[in-house]
């Protein structure tokens, strides 16, 4: 009995450490690219947070569609060139086309919405391709729905009217509302290529 016991202990670490995430890379290089992929996204993802809720405090709700069309895109192209590497924000319901997923990236979230919903979520995917003759490492960090979020793109009867005419204005081709708190949004992806051996 305690030897069945142990089994389903380990078996269940074994299943956490799954859920939890990817075995490290056991390539130096794709070790360090991952590194840089996880310090790129937690950088970008933290910088856009602080000008939305500095600009939350300032302008509202309405005004916070500012920072998300225009200066998350801006800081989003910066870090791309500052880090040398491609970094984006995707969705498969994006509002702003610039963030429409590439082959890659949409099979990647889609997986992400399945994983979500079986309660599996991880807390980034990555994995090294052959790109270009190149191997690159493709990596997504899941952005999900916050309290905050429902502002400008829960469900569209309660945006308020503000912020859905800058919405309407900014974006007429909009596919990024509806949305419940905590479902996945989309993901931070960074491709980093890895030097040659």
């Amino acid at each position: 009995m305690v030897a069945s016991g142990m089994r389903t202990a380990i078996l269940l670490i074994l299943s956490a450490a799954a859920v939890a995430g990817q075995a490290p890379p056991s390539d130096s290089r794709a070790a360090a690219a991952l590194d840089t992929a996880r310090r790129i996204s937690t950088q970008l993802t933290d910088k856009i947070r602080a000008l939305l809720m500095q600009e939350l405090k300032a302008g509202g709700f309405a005004g916070a569609v500012n920072v998300c069309s225009k200066l998350a895109q801006k800081t989003t192209r910066e870090f791309s060139a500052r880090a040398g590497h491609t970094v984006r924000r995707v969705s498969l319901k994006y509002r702003n086309p610039d963030n429409a997923p590439d082959g890659y990236e949409a099979a990647k979230l889609a997986a992400l919405a399945r994983l979500h919903a079986e309660k599996r979520l991880p807390a980034e995917t990555w994995e090294v391709v052959r790109e270009g003759g190149r191997e690159t490492l493709r990596y997504l960090k899941p952005i999900l729905v916050l309290p905050m979020c429902l502002a400008c793109h829960g469900p569209a009867g309660q945006i308020a009217p503000e912020v859905r005419s800058v919405l309407e204005k900014e974006y007429p081709r909009d596919r990024a509302a509806g949305y419940r708190g905590g479902e996945l949004r989309g993901a931070v992806s960074v491709t980093v290529v890895l030097p040659a051996r």
